[in-house]
């Protein structure tokens, strides 16, 4: 038995490992970059892992917090601002722009996913995993960046983000796996934030206990505890609600699936899918239990130094002992706090401090709305995604049928060949269709695939070759190095 774990340890759980490691690889290899060749190296003191980290939680501000796209040029504002106030960097707007291009071309890695290669030694092969830190997409001819799943989860295992509570980062993240369909990722981000729930119960019943013992000291702990733990609650609710109609739409596209014949497809994405929904609900309970208890705590605590307060004042005056310290002080001055209030006692009626606090507390219960229900047939709802999918798979097969008919004629093309022959079929709108794009740099980071898997036109494996050093430009900005496309298994289909 003792052995099975070992092995289990060693190598069955080595490639999960692997992968967890993969999303601070980026981070060491940018690190590596010198400024010392660039520039003749009057830019030395720059530090690329301080700018990585600077320009990732730019993009979690502004793409996740402030929901808004990252254009270039928001980008090339935020670094300029970054390089002179944290290196002093002054610079003529002509080499400032060289700079920021240079850093940027690093960060994106020339449009290439970093490679992270690793043994399986379930498998006894080599295996490459790729990673992204920025994402980008064309929009109506403008390019817009974003953070990618993978660079969150690596700045939040860095440090925690004080501006925010952890469990709206958390949510953010969950929100872009399931955008995604990384649904078994998105689990383990649930799991992370019932951890996180959990502490902050912890956290409550140490301020409840701290308030019993010591009211100062509990009274500070509390209002800690407010501005870093239960200040969000609001904002987490309404992600909660936002990635439970997400799993809901993710759960009816599989079932659309299975209805439309791709049965096998259901299964595997449904089977993640409900295991994600179910740690949502027990988190989004979890959730709302917390905040019953947090709710019960403002009471409390707002009670507890009530009565503190009222404890510090007695509530009668011994005449008897105050005497015998007068004899036995021998202070005839004291009389005078003994005499001096029995003639002037107070005859107005006031109102009582302490109710003041009792009106501050009040909490009315919040009754709920039923909900109208229009008997009116609801509209069939086509999501973003299903569009962008559907297109993608149309531009995707007439690409391929191209390579295809151009593989049947001459068993080896390359990429330039290619691209010619799909200007003169398709045309000038080519050029500003990002899935080509997309297509072409899919392309790239392959060494041979499938072309079954992806159109069901064939089962050859098309190879394909990088040993071409020429970049050809696609679209303005948009660059791909040529390469060497050939038919692997003579077995084409016509």
């Amino acid at each position: 038995m003792a052995g099975q774990v070992l092995y289990s340890e060693i190598v069955t759980d080595h490639r999960e490992r692997m992968l967890n490691l993969k999303k601070y690889y980026p981070f060491f290899k940018l690190s590596e970059v010198s400024f010392s060749w660039f520039q003749e190296g009057k830019y030395d003191n720059l530090d690329m892992g301080y700018i990585l980290m600077a320009v990732l939680r730019f993009f979690i501000e502004e793409n996740n917090f402030k929901e808004r796209d990252v254009t270039y040029a928001k980008y090339a504002v935020f670094m300029e601002g970054c390089l002179r106030r944290d290196f002093g960097i002054v610079l003529d707007e002509e080499n400032l722009r060289i700079l920021v291009d240079y850093i940027f071309d690093k960060l994106k890695n020339d449009g290439k996913p970093f490679t992270f290669e690793y043994y399986d030694p379930a498998q006894k092969q080599k295996k490459m995993s790729r990673i992204k830190l920025l994402e980008s997409r064309i929009e109506d001819g403008t390019v817009y960046y974003s953070i990618s799943s993978d660079a969150i989860e690596f700045y939040l295992d860095t440090k925690e983000i004080k501006d925010e509570s952890k469990i709206t980062v958390e949510q953010l993240l969950l929100e872009k796996m399931i955008r995604s369909n990384n649904f078994s990722g998105g689990t383990q981000v649930i799991k992370r934030i019932n951890e996180e729930v959990k502490r902050l119960w912890y956290r409550r019943d140490k301020v409840l206990d701290l308030l019993g013992s010591d009211v100062f000291a509990g009274v500070e702990e509390y209002r800690n505890f407010v501005d870093t733990g239960i200040k969000w609650f609001d904002e987490e609710q309404r992600l909660f609600v936002r990635n439970k109609e997400l799993i809901e739409a993710a759960l009816r596209r599989a079932k659309d699936a299975k209805i439309g014949g791709d049965a096998e497809s259901f299964y595997k994405a449904g089977n993640e899918i409900y295991k994600l929904d179910t740690e949502l609900k027990v988190a989004m309970n979890n959730h709302s239990e917390l905040l019953k208890a947090c709710t019960q705590l403002s009471v409390r605590a707002d009670e507890i130094v009530r009565k503190a307060k009222v404890s510090r004042f007695k509530k009668s005056f011994d005449h008897r002992r105050m005497l015998e310290k007068l004899v036995s002080s021998g202070d005839p001055t004291m009389l005078i706090y003994l005499v001096k209030p029995l003639f002037a006692p107070n005859v107005r009626r006031s109102f009582d401090i302490a109710k003041v606090d009792d009106i501050l507390s009040y909490r009315p219960d919040e009754k709920e709305k039923a909900e109208s229900v229009s008997k009116a047939e609801q509209q069939q709802i086509v999501f973003k995604d299903e569009e962008d999918e559907k297109r993608m798979s149309s531009n995707f097969k007439t690409l391929i049928r191209i390579m295809l008919d151009m593989l049947a004629e001459k068993k080896e093309i390359t990429l330039r060949e290619f691209d010619e022959r799909a200007r003169q079929l398709i045309g000038r709108a080519l050029e500003t269709n990002g899935d080509y794009y997309v297509f072409l740099v899919h392309l790239a980071g392959q060494s041979e695939f499938l072309v079954k898997e992806i159109a069901a036109m064939t089962d050859d494996i098309i190879e394909i070759e990088a040993g071409h050093s020429e970049d050809i430009e696609f679209a303005p900005g948009a660059y791909v190095t040529d390469f060497t496309m050939r038919v692997k298994n003579g077995n084409q289909k016509s």
